[in-house]
């Protein structure tokens, strides 16, 4: 990386906000974002549940708790729901061209653009539409020289910690 990089980066880094969220917090006691999402978990949760308990009825010797094993999916799958909820963080845009900048690190997340309005951009999961929820999507505002960045709380926080990252 060249010098006017590593100045332009140093730059950057230096208007990023720490992440935020947007919702009220008892809000985010409430793990479904979506009717849609909450209908794709259950029906993603059951699928699984009922996998695991025709696996463990094959094996006739398994010590394995069944309900242990049951549980222990739901529970885990939870995370999935939590991983998504709504968190944003602002950059200032001072002609260093952050939104392509931006625009660069989500394509390595493997997110692909989805719709490109005048001063809103929205990129989705590079998945196909069964293994992706809405509530994953980040969003783009740009409100004059301010890009507000909206989305799910684990992709937001690995696009905020690329962007402060050298390189």
């Amino acid at each position: 990386m060249s010098k006017f990089e590593k100045d332009r980066m140093e730059k950057i880094r230096g208007n990023i906000s720490n992440i935020s969220f947007p919702l009220k917090k008892w809000r985010y006691f409430i793990l479904f974002q979506s009717v849609a999402q909450t209908i794709s978990w259950t029906v993603t949760l059951l699928f699984c549940l009922v996998l695991i308990s025709y696996l463990s009825s094959l094996d006739t010797g398994s010590k394995a708790p069944l309900g242990g094993l049951l549980s222990g999916a739901l529970i885990g799958s939870t995370f999935s729901l939590m991983a998504v909820f709504p968190a944003k963080f602002i950059v200032v845009d001072n002609g260093l061209a952050v939104l392509s900048e931006i625009e660069v690190r989500l394509l390595k997340m493997n997110y692909v653009e989805q719709e490109r309005f005048d001063k809103k951009i929205i990129y989705r999961q590079n998945l196909p539409r069964l293994l992706r929820w809405d509530e994953g999507n980040v969003e783009i505002k740009k409100d004059g020289n301010i890009l507000i960045l909206n989305g799910a709380y684990i992709s937001i926080r690995k696009l905020r910690k690329s962007l402060l990252s050298i390189g």
